[in-house]
């Protein structure tokens, strides 16, 4: 799964989720349970008319993302 983000001329944000090309709402429990069970995000769509810093601050924070995700899954695989 991948965030795809949008950026709209009146400068309104939308973030979607895409499932297999199929986009639908952002739901943040579902969006828990499935980086649980893949272990990471995608790299985001980033779509519009995002300033070089937005689009790198969206990119940085999916990383980071992954990033905590690993380490959780790690210490969590290590507890059991």
């Amino acid at each position: 799964m991948k965030l795809v983000f949008r950026k709209n001329d009146q400068e309104e944000i939308t973030v979607l989720q895409s499932v297999d090309g199929n986009e639908r709402t952002f739901i943040y429990a579902e969006r828990i349970k499935v980086l649980l069970e893949d272990g990471e995000l995608e790299a985001p769509v980033v779509e519009g008319d995002f300033t070089e810093e937005e689009s790198r601050s969206i990119k940085n924070m999916v990383h980071e993302i992954n990033k905590v995700t690993e380490e959780t899954l790690k210490a969590s695989a290590g507890s059991d």
